[in-house]
């Protein structure tokens, strides 16, 4: 069981750096092309639609033709997209192609990669409802949120570290990673026969028990992706810091909500005694002192607890939602249930990023006052839902 967790884990944090890997370098390898801002966001945007698009696919093909296997077509898949990606990078660095064909090749190239990268975690969170009992999904969920947690963290580090290479080496290692990552799957990952021979029965977004947690999901990583996305402006305008000192704090902060976010999930994956409700209500309380401190204070060392608080509520959070909607299907729309939650990710990676900039350009505490408000409702309903839930189990003790 021990080399299952660890190949999982390993999994899905290669796929998360995989994506977050590209985001630090980025800005200056498109200004390095003669390439516009616009351009920058197309490429980015619509590689999170491809993943938002494809992720319920691998999740439902895991249902029928195993889970290793699609992880393996995952990291197959991102080692072709990685390797044509940095190729087009490259020669556009050296002036082989440029203009419209570049732009076309590098959009086509990220589509590939968010194509395939949605395939690991899909897969890698369906294999984990396969090997743990209803107890204990919580504390296995935790693990898929570490890794996650960890690539968040670790993936932009990594990208600084190489970039001062070279900016274009953040990429091979984009490249190399998915072929280390399959070596270890294909050894450690012990195959499983499909959970179903026939088509699959399909996972619909509003079936009983599940939109609360897809809810929850959703506010989950638009909470984390609007602090990514404005956080920088935001703690520039409010503390009147310079550029440097702005790319310092927010760096310091958001390894101080990384590392917060593994440790709660690392102690979770310890302790499953919570279970997915109580899971997301805490961390949802966590997350909203987090953003009132954003909201209401003008310093520094606020900021920081602010951001340790944002962390663990959100560690919090995402096991619960992931558990919450694991439970909610039968064992065989794992898959299908997998690929939903990647699916509500990428769609944030969406919608985040255009809603939270066009909010700060209205009002710089519009992004927080909002992710504060969507995070109320869905606690909110979430309280309500078992409110009604045990009304309804009294009233049919009493008749």
């Amino acid at each position: 069981m021990f080399r299952i967790r660890i190949s999982i884990f390993l999994s899905v944090f290669v796929a998360m750096v995989g994506l977050m890997i590209i985001a630090p370098v980025m800005p200056p390898l498109i200004r390095e092309l003669g390439l516009s801002e616009i351009h920058s966001g197309l490429i980015i945007s619509l590689g999170s639609i491809a993943m938002a698009v494809m992720a319920p696919v691998w999740g439902r093909l895991s249902d029928l033709k195993g889970r290793k296997a699609v992880i393996v077509i995952g990291f197959l898949g991102m080692f072709v997209s990685y390797v044509l990606f940095t190729a087009t990078m490259y020669a556009g660095l050296s002036q082989v192609i440029s203009g419209g064909l570049l732009v076309v090749l590098l959009i086509v190239a990220r589509g590939l990669i968010g194509m395939f990268i949605p395939a690991v975690p899909s897969a890698a969170q369906a294999y984990i409802a396969d090997v743990t009992s209803e107890n204990g999904r919580a504390a296995g969920m935790a693990l898929i949120g570490a890794a996650n947690g960890m690539g968040l963290v670790l993936g932009p580090a990594i990208a600084a570290a190489f970039a001062l290479i070279g900016l274009i080496w953040p990429l091979y290692i984009g490249a190399v990673l998915p072929i280390v990552a399959l070596g270890i799957v294909c050894f450690l990952i012990p195959a499983q026969k499909p959970i179903i021979h026939e088509k699959p029965p399909k996972v619909k977004p509003f079936q009983k028990g599940l939109p609360l947690y897809l809810f929850a999901g959703l506010a989950t990583m638009l909470s984390i992706i609007t602090l990514q996305v404005v956080g920088g402006f935001y703690f520039q305008d409010q503390l009147s810091l310079t550029t440097k000192e702005t790319a310092r704090m927010l760096s310091v902060g958001l390894m101080i909500s990384g590392i917060a976010m593994i440790v709660t999930q690392g102690l979770q994956m310890k302790n499953p005694k919570w279970q997915p409700r109580s899971l997301i209500l805490f961390g949802a309380v966590l997350l909203l002192i987090s953003l009132a401190l954003f909201l209401f204070f003008i310093n520094v060392i606020v900021y920081y607890v602010a951001f340790f608080l944002f962390g663990v509520g959100a560690g919090l959070m995402m096991p619960g939602f992931m558990a919450g909607a694991s439970l909610a299907v039968a064992r065989e729309q794992q898959g299908g249930v997998a690929g939903l939650v990647a699916s509500v990710q990428g769609i944030s990676a969406v919608i985040a990023p255009i809603l939270s900039t066009s909010l700060y350009q209205l009002n710089k505490y519009l992004p927080f006052a909002v992710v504060a408000l969507v995070v109320m409702l869905m606690g909110a309903t979430l309280l309500f839902v078992k409110s009604r839930s045990k009304i309804n189990e009294n009233t049919m003790i009493d008749s």
